[in-house]
């Protein structure tokens, strides 16, 4: 019984880290392709005014599904438009997006990749914090 204890755990046990071509974020990643070569899902903070510079993934569909706070999400080249809680942005490959929190509190939303993204430059953000 206790081979499962690994397939339970708590957000703030897990490794965070600080995605590349992002400022002021940090992501804590829920499953990974060691766990399902389907998906990978992660859980993003970004703090005020920070943002996930415009950017694409070449085969990777993308869904953020907004918890608190707002950003101004930019699809292509559609002006960019007011998101909050509750929202679910659907980013298929090659589509160039961006995303800049704003207001006062961070933003917070889980996004999941499939399939799940190749490894890139995460930095480690060594101190965890709660959510």
């Amino acid at each position: 019984m206790a081979k499962h204890n690994t397939l339970i755990s708590q957000q703030n046990d897990l490794d965070q880290f600080a995605p590349p071509d992002h400022v002021g974020t940090t992501n804590v990643r829920l499953s990974d392709k060691d766990f399902c070569d389907a998906f990978e899902m992660v859980l993003g903070t970004v703090a005020p005014g920070g943002e996930a510079e415009p950017h694409h993934h070449e085969t990777e569909h993308q869904i953020i599904y907004i918890l608190r706070g707002q950003a101004n999400v930019g699809l292509g080249d559609d002006p960019k438009k007011l998101c909050g809680p509750g929202t679910v942005i659907r980013i298929p490959p090659n589509l160039k997006h961006a995303v800049v929190a704003t207001g006062d509190e961070d933003f917070q939303c889980v996004i999941i990749y499939s399939p799940p993204l190749p490894k890139r430059e995460d930095v480690p953000v060594l101190a965890k914090r709660l959510l």
